[in-house]
């Protein structure tokens, strides 16, 4: 039974074109709000109050008696539909949608400034306003582009409240992994977007650019990993960790991690050292057009991916914008959102993923433009699976470390105490006990003796230990200390070192049916227009394919325009 406040998705679009009547976009309300004034956000926006109002079409009755005509006094409720329980005061759906867009829309989540993903907001801002000015909320550089590029009275009107503008639009500048004054227990870092839901934001990598110019990508510090501004340097220093990984239609495109990058990387990297040298031809030495030469990198775009939090059961989910694998990235940050995602799926909170796989398998790699293709979705999701194992693990050693017999043991040797009656202290205190006989050691072939089958083996108190008290603690606690050695047990097992091959399969083995119950929903399928197979069905079928090989146990769906998705 889903929980009476969990998030609820609409795709409102759900392609990444070329077919520009189904970008990016959805809607994601709190149930608990009911379909309240300003309790509905926006996440993207390629597409908006057209398809609202195709989807109205398909939901809301053509006609109505004269008698119930629908009005703010006396609204009609659709019963059918991604917007079933909405009571619409409107006649027509094109009415309705914008009374959608004007009054229940409190926000626009924006993962990164491409048109595919922002064209419908700018153009529905010539629309009828509403009675407050619409949040558009991104990352500091998704928020500068809309200022210097579209909000410019260039591309489009001035239409926000900074420079002087219209006011319709109001920008928020979230914080990359959340702001740490904000919010506590599950909810830290999370900022409140409308009634009912709260977001964290997280940047990811979006491809590079391969003009030449200055850099302007990534700024991020908070990646533990790589910033876009010394990711060329980074990859350079690094190049087998960055190596890309498999790509069963490409293989001679990968390499193993302990080889030399690929073609395209090396490529990469000797174009981005090459910009800045005195070879490409340009304005003669000492130059400012020279000197900023020699700054020229390639850029790493920056997209996003927004936790999106219901407020009072703490149910999420996870909406990725445009998004490429780690294992291709100059700039790779997935990790850190998995780190982050990892325990709330052990915690069972985070309901779904939604996430981009723009390509099916046949595409080849330095022609991903900065997406996903099925084999790299399930890459990505091995690493989460990865992630959440360790979460797990580390709750399984809290509670045996809780319940360890030496808590007990301990406790009972401090509190024992010392045998009453006279004499001094020497005359209380037992015989020294002597050693124990050294371990029989075992004669190698070469006569030299080897050493105790058991590395746990201990050599007995020495001659200068006491046997009062404290000593019979000491050895006590020092039994029951944690040792890294292999026990007789794993000895006798033969454990050891084993091949690359063979730690491959062991951890795909632990990492089996880790994201059981979890929903992966696909967006942003490209279309091929061509008579063959519809894409986003062959995506689905090699996603599926991937999925029995690794055993994750997450569910598949592939997300079309007006569907819902009640989590």
């Amino acid at each position: 039974m889903k929980p009476p406040s969990s998030p609820r998705v609409v795709a409102i679009g759900s392609g990444g074109g070329p077919q520009e009547s189904n970008t990016t976009a959805f809607l994601v309300r709190s149930i608990a709000q009911a379909w309240r004034k300003g309790s509905v956000v926006a996440v993207d926006a390629g597409v908006h109050l057209s398809a609202i109002t195709r989807i109205l079409r398909e939901s809301q009755p053509s006609s109505s008696p004269s008698s119930s005509v629908p009005s703010s006094s006396n609204p009609l409720t659709l019963t059918s539909g991604p917007f079933a329980g909405l009571s619409v005061p409107h006649c027509s759906p094109d009415a309705n949608a914008g009374y959608i867009t004007s009054s229940l829309i409190e926000a626009y989540l924006i993962t990164h400034p491409h048109l595919d993903h922002i064209s419908g907001f700018v153009v529905n801002t010539a629309g009828p306003p509403g009675a407050r000015p619409k949040k558009l909320a991104g990352l500091p550089g998704t928020i500068h582009a809309f200022k210097t590029h579209i909000f410019n009275n260039v591309i489009w009107p001035n239409l926000s409240d900074e420079n002087n503008g219209a006011g319709l639009v109001t920008y928020l500048r979230l914080v990359e992994g959340g702001s740490p004054a904000l919010g506590d227990g599950e909810g830290k870092g999370y900022s409140e977007i409308c009634d009912g839901l709260l977001v964290k934001i997280w940047g990811v990598s979006h491809g590079h650019c391969i003009e030449r110019h200055s850099h302007r990508g990534s700024a991020s510090s908070a990646s533990g990993l790589f910033s876009s501004q010394d990711a060329v340097a980074a990859a350079a220093g690094n190049q087998a960790s960055q190596t890309p990984r498999r790509d069963p239609f490409h293989a001679h495109q990968t390499l193993p991690a302990t080889t030399t990058p690929t073609p395209r990387r090396q490529s990469l990297l000797s174009q981005a050292t090459t910009f800045g040298s005195s070879s490409v031809p340009g304005p003669g030495p000492g130059s400012p057009h020279a000197q900023a030469g020699e700054q020229e990198r390639f850029c790493v775009y920056d997209s996003s991916a927004y936790f999106i939090q219901e407020q009072d059961h703490r149910r999420e989910v996870l909406i990725f914008g445009d998004v490429e694998p780690d294992s291709l990235s100059l700039s790779p940050r997935n990790l850190l959102i998995w780190r982050e995602a990892a325990p709330k799926i052990v915690a069972g909170n985070l309901a779904a993923i939604f996430i981009e796989c723009s390509y099916d398998d046949a595409r080849e790699n330095d022609r991903l433009f900065g997406h996903l293709k099925p084999v790299f979705v399930i890459e990505e999701l091995c690493a989460l699976a990865a992630e959440v194992q360790a979460v797990r693990r580390a709750l399984d050693a809290q509670q045996q470390n809780h319940a360890a017999p030496f808590s007990s043991s301990s406790s009972s040797l401090r509190k024992r105490k010392r045998p009453s009656g006279g004499g001094s202290d020497v005359s209380r205190r037992p015989a020294p006990r002597q050693p124990p006989p050294p371990p029989v050691a075992a004669a190698s072939g070469d006569g030299h003796p080897e050493d105790p089958v058991s590395p746990k083996t201990s050599s007995g108190p020495s001659a200068a230990d006491h046997d009062d008290d404290n000593a019979i603690q000491n050895r006590a606690e020092e039994a029951w200390a944690p040792r890294h050695e292999l026990s007789l047990r794993d000895a006798a097992e033969g454990s050891g070192p084993t091949s690359p091959e063979q730690q491959q399969q062991q951890q795909q083995q632990q990492q089996q049916r880790q994201l059981e119950g979890l929903k992966v929903v696909i967006i942003h399928v490209k279309d091929t227009l061509s008579d063959d197979d519809d894409a986003g069905e062959t995506i689905l079928r090699e996603l599926q394919k991937h999925e029995d090989e690794a055993q994750l146990g997450c569910e598949f769906i592939m997300a079309r325009s007006g569907q819902s998705f009640y989590l």
